[in-house]
C-alpha cells in the first residue's frame, strides 16, 4: 500500500496478491510469569503489562511473583524506526487506543489526545529502545533481571528454543544457545499482529509480459504444499490452507505457541498509507524522551585510528539521535574533562560536534571517576521526569588512574548472590572479595545496582574496544543498570556508536 501511495497509482495489485507465509506477532514472556498474571486460564494483554507497571507495588502485588525478578515490570521494544516488528507494534498502538481496526484509522486519530495518551502511557512501559532482534534476544539471554515482556513474532521464539538466533553473548555477537527456561507467547487480547509476507507483483514498464508470468509461476510453486512444509519447519504459519496439526508445523505447544488462529487480529499493514505516515512523523512526539552523556575515553592508547572512529561515531550519532533528547559530553584521561553541558539536543548539538572534534589522545585511564562524573551529571539534568537517563560509556582500556574505584560506582555480588565487599575493578585486578571473606573471579561477579546516590534511575551503557579493554568490568556495569554493553573491534566502532545512540 506504501508503495501505491507514493506513486499515485496501483503499482500492486494488493486485493490479488497471495501470501506465501504468515507469522503472528504476540507477546513473549517466561512462563511462570504468564501464569503469575493468570495464564492461561485468563485472557492478556497490552493493558495487564500497563496496569502491573501503574501498579506501585508492581510484581509485589502479586503473592506468586519472584523476588529475582525485580519489582518493576520490563517490556522490551524495538524501535520502529529501525525494526519492522517495533513498527508494527507502533501502528497497532494507535488502533488499540482509538478503539478502531487499523484500517479505519484516521489523521485525526493520530492527533486525538486520547490516543496520543494511550501510545506515550504504553511507551512508559519502556526503560529503553532496542534497535532490533539481536538487542531483543540478548535481553533474553541475559535473564529476568534485563526484561519481562518481548514483543515479537512466533517464529523468532521459535529459533530462541532451537538455539539458532542471534545474540551478543559476553558483549560479542554469535549464535545463541537454546533457552533453558520455559517462555510462552500471549496472544493479545487487543489483538495479534499478522504478516501476511505477500507475493507481489509489480505493474511498471519495466516488467515484461514474460516476466509477470514467471513471477505467477514462481508464486505457484512457493505455495505449493512441499515448499509450505518447508517454510513450516523454519518456524511460520503457511501461507495456504495446511492444517497446523500438520506434522511440519512448530506452532505447538512444545514451543510456548498456540495453533489455533487469535482471537483478535490487527493487521498493521492495512494502515492507509497516508496515516501510517503520520503515525511515523508523531514518533518523536510520543517516544520517551532521553537524558543521554557520552562518556569518552581520551587516554594515550586511543590514539590514531580509535579516536578518528570516535569521532566520526559520535557525531554521527548526534545526527541519528531522537530531536526530542538531551545530550552531553565528556572526555577523560588522566583526570575527567568539560566537555558540553546536558542540553536539548537541537540546541548544542553543533557545542559537543566542535568539544568532540577537540579531543586529543592522551594520559591514563580514570575512567570510574568519568563514570561517576557522567552519572550525577545526568541524574542532576533538568528534562522530562519520565526520561531515559544513561550514559554512553566509550573506552579501549583499563581503569587505572582517578580517585573512585568499581565498588564506588556499582553494588556487587557474587554468582552465589553473596554481595561482593570490596573489588576496585582497576587494571590487573581479576577478583573480589565477598562478605564471607572468600576471593571471587570477576566472571563471577554481577552487577545488582548502583552504589552513587541518584535521585532518578540511571543506565549505564559499556562499549569496549579491542582486546585491551575490560568487557567483563562493561558486563557488570551495564548489568548493575539492566542497559546493555558490546566489545567492537576499532574498524567498527564508528557504526557502533551510531546504533547506541537508537537506544534513546
Amino acid at each position: 500500500m506504501s508503495a501505491n501511495y507514493e506513486l499515485g497509482r496501483e503499482a500492486v495489485d494488493i486485493t490479488g496478491a497471495k501470501s506465501i507465509v504468515r507469522p503472528v506477532i504476540g507477546i513473549v514472556t517466561y512462563e511462570e510469569m504468564a501464569r503469575c498474571l493468570g495464564w492461561p486460564e485468563k485472557e492478556l494483554g497490552f493493558a495487564d503489562i500497563i496496569a502491573l507497571r501503574d501498579d506501585p507495588d508492581g510484581w509485589a502485588s502479586y503473592p506468586c511473583a519472584k523476588a529475582s525478578w525485580g519489582q518493576q515490570p520490563l517490556l522490551a521494544f524495538t524501535d520502529p524506526t529501525t525494526s519492522s516488528t517495533g513498527r508494527s507494534l507502533h501502528l497497532s498502538l494507535y488502533s488499540i487506543g482509538a478503539g478502531k481496526n487499523p484500517e479505519d484509522l484516521t489523521v485525526e486519530d493520530v492527533i486525538d489526545p486520547k490516543v496520543v495518551e494511550y501510545v506515550e502511557k504504553f511507551q512508559s512501559l519502556i526503560d529503553h529502545y532496542l534497535i532490533g532482534t539481536t538487542v531483543l534476544n540478548t535481553k533474553i539471554h541475559q535473564g529476568k533481571k534485563f526484561g519481562h515482556f518481548f514483543v515479537m513474532p512466533e517464529d523468532n521464539l521459535i529459533h530462541l528454543y532451537e538455539g539458532t538466533e542471534r545474540a551478543y553473548i559476553n558483549g560479542e555477537k554469535t549464535t545463541a544457545p537454546p533457552i533453558t527456561e520455559s517462555m510462552v507467547m500471549i496472544y493479545p487480547k487487543e489483538g495479534s499482529m499478522p504478516r501476511n509476507n505477500c507475493a507481489c507483483i509489480v505493474d511498471a514498464e519495466w516488467v515484461t509480459p514474460q516476466q509477470v508470468e514467471a513471477s505467477k509461476v514462481w508464486i505457484d510453486y512457493i505455495r505449493e504444499d512441499e515448499n509450505q512444509r518447508a517454510f513450516m519447519a523454519f518456524g511460520f504459519r503457511p501461507g495456504t490452507d495446511i492444517p497446523l496439526d500438520d506434522p511440519a508445523s512448530k506452532i505447538t505447544s512444545e514451543f510456548g505457541l498456540n495453533p489455533n488462529p487469535p482471537r483478535v487480529v490487527l493487521n498493521p499493514s492495512l494502515t492507509h498509507p497516508e496515516v501510517a505516515a503520520a503515525i511515523d512523523e508523531n514518533w518523536i512526539h510520543v517516544k520517551r524522551p532521553g537524558i543521554v552523556n557520552f562518556v569518552v575515553d581520551t587516554s594515550g592508547s586511543m590514539s590514531g585510528e580509535k579516536l578518528r572512529q570516535a569521532k566520526e561515531g559520535l557525531t554521527k550519532a548526534l545526527d541519528s539521535m531522537a530531536s526530542n533528547n538531551r545530550v552531553g559530553f565528556i572526555s577523560f584521561s588522566d583526570e575527567v574533562y568539560d566537555g558540553a553541558s546536558i542540553a536539548p539536543l537541537s540546541e548544542n548539538r553543533f557545542q559537543i560536534a566542535s568539544a568532540i572534534d577537540g579531543i586529543r589522545a592522551d594520559g591514563g585511564t580514570a575512567l570510574y571517576d568519568a563514570i561517576r562524573t557522567g552519572i550525577k551529571m545526568v541524574d542532576r539534568a533538568e528534562g522530562d521526569e519520565d526520561a531515559i537517563r544513561a550514559i554512553v560509556v566509550l573506552t579501549d582500556g583499563q581503569a587505572n588512574k582517578g580517585t573512585f574505584n568499581l565498588d564506588d560506582i556499582v553494588v556487587m555480588s557474587s554468582s552465589s548472590e553473596v554481595l561482593i565487599r570490596e573489588f576496585s575493578g582497576l587494571q590487573k585486578d581479576s577478583y573480589g572479595v565477598d562478605e564471607l571473606g572468600f576471593r571471587v573471579v570477576k566472571e563471577n561477579i554481577i552487577g545488582s545496582s548502583l552504589s552513587v546516590s541518584t535521585q532518578h534511575e540511571v543506565q549505564i551503557f559499556f562499549i569496549g574496544i579491542g582486546d585491551d579493554a575490560d568487557i567483563q568490568v562493561g558486563r557488570i556495569l551495564a548489568g548493575a543498570t539492566s542497559a546493555e554493553f558490546q566489545g567492537v573491534a576499532e574498524d567498527d566502532l564508528a557504526t557502533l556508536l551510531e546504533e547506541f545512540s537508537k537506544y534513546f
